[in-house]
């Protein structure tokens, strides 16, 4: 039976405590739940401030170099340079349109059935080097 003090309530040493037990489960889910409220912010603003992608506007001047083990000549080669053992090992021209698995690039070929004019080729990605653009 509790006592009563003066006042008409309990004391303090007849409340029921809290154990440390139950103390330790309230901290712990606190802290698991602003960890996981920390973690949800830090993606939702890592995947929004991303860019989507880093393939060159259509319209940008480029120049597309070749993989050399696609062109046959698997040498060590600088991957900026547009000639090795005099082969064209690169393709210089406006980006037209980009898309999984090729870009389509419009260039000049002056030499081309004898007639000077533009041509669109498309390009597999899986022959590029890279793709140098301002």
């Amino acid at each position: 039976m509790s006592s009563l003090n003066e006042v008409g309530k309990e004391s303090e040493s007849d409340k029921p405590k809290k154990s440390p037990c139950k103390r330790r489960k309230c901290v712990a889910i606190i802290l698991a739940v602003l960890i996981v409220g920390a973690i949800c912010c830090h993606i939702h603003h890592f995947h929004h401030s991303r860019s989507r992608s880093i393939d060159p506007e259509p319209g940008t001047i480029c120049t597309v170099q070749f993989r050399r083990d696609a062109l046959g000549g698997a040498s060590l080669t600088s991957p900026l340079t547009n000639k090795h053992n005099g082969a064209e090992v690169s393709l210089g021209g406006t980006l037209i349109a980009i898309n999984r698995e090729a870009i389509l690039l419009e260039y000049s070929d002056p030499s081309r059935y004898g007639q000077p004019g533009t041509r669109r080729l498309w390009i597999p990605k899986s022959s590029i080097l890279l793709i140098e653009y301002e």
